[in-house]
């Protein structure tokens, strides 16, 4: 058996994984303070544990916390918080996005390689090569939301860049965006209690606004695509989060941006929506040691 746990700002996602199945799942408060304590009071009646994969929201390296910004945790090692319970079992970790984008490909297992894009709060992603994650010198490999994409608005981002995808193509951005054009275009928009979903319902009803925003972040998404696709030539793109709850009407969107400007040699490349929904982290952690 194998535990996949994907830690949240509000809560842990821990799964009971076997043979690539969740064959159990529940979740518990997080809490800074006792984190690894928690965990650990949740999952030690579980039997024949043979890994322990941990997906983090924030910067993790060599199962070594540098910064979980959501949480207030950093400068901590997993071995020696966790091995203390576990000092038997082999764990590994990685970054959120990253544990979603092995489980999205584990899922999608006809693909050798794939990219991963999470459309949230924020914009993360993960690269998928031959079954194995790409994580890079710096463990930053995937990183896409932090791309620089809009010389335009060239908006400030939470990492302190100008620019970055994230500022344009996420929940927040798109609330950014709609905020930006409101007095430019006619809109049935309410701003005092304005949203990214209440923007994509707007834009599905034909409103004028909403419509221009979203054919923006799209196209945005499209651009960062097309620039991926020529450096990693995935097999495909798969696209999750809470934005794609929006599924077809932005999916075909993003299909539409990435085809005008991907490269001829990648432009028939699989664009698709994400599978597992908030399972994939989990499944993903899971499998880390593979």
């Amino acid at each position: 058996m194998r535990l996949g746990i994907d830690v949240g700002g509000t809560t842990v996602k821990i799964g009971i994984i076997d043979d690539k199945k969740i064959i159990r799942s529940f979740a518990i408060p997080t809490k800074k303070e006792t984190l690894f304590k928690d965990i650990y009071e949740a999952v030690k009646d579980e039997k024949n544990i043979e890994f322990i994969g941990f997906g983090l929201p924030g910067t993790v390296k060599d199962n070594y916390i540098v910064n979980l910004p959501n949480i207030g945790i950093k400068d901590v090692d997993i071995n020696e918080e966790f091995k203390k319970y576990f000092p038997n079992v082999k764990i590994a970790s990685t970054n959120d996005a990253n544990a979603a984008a092995l489980g999205e490909s584990i899922a999608a297992s006809k693909f050798k390689s794939t990219y991963f894009i999470t459309l949230g709060t924020g914009v993360g992603g993960g690269y998928v090569y031959n079954g194995s994650l790409v994580n890079g010198s710096h463990a930053c490999a995937g990183e896409v939301g932090h791309s620089f994409i809009d010389p335009v608005h060239n908006f400030k981002c939470g990492c302190g860049l100008n620019g970055c995808l994230e500022t344009v193509s996420s929940a927040t951005g798109v609330v950014r965006l709609a905020k930006t054009y409101k007095d430019k275009f006619k809109t049935n928009i309410d701003f005092d209690t304005v949203s990214c979903q209440k923007v994509f319902e707007a834009a599905k009803s034909g409103d004028e606004l909403g419509l221009y925003v979203v054919n923006m972040m799209a196209d945005y998404l499209g651009i960062a695509l097309a620039n991926i696709a020529v450096c990693c030539d995935v097999d495909a793109f798969i696209i999750g989060g809470g934005v794609m709850a929006a599924g077809d009407f932005l999916l075909d969107k993003i299909k539409e941006s990435y085809v005008r400007h991907a490269h001829y040699g990648v432009r028939n490349i699989e664009i698709y929506k994400a599978s597992l929904g908030n399972q994939a982290g989990m499944l993903g952690a899971a499998y880390l040691d593979e």
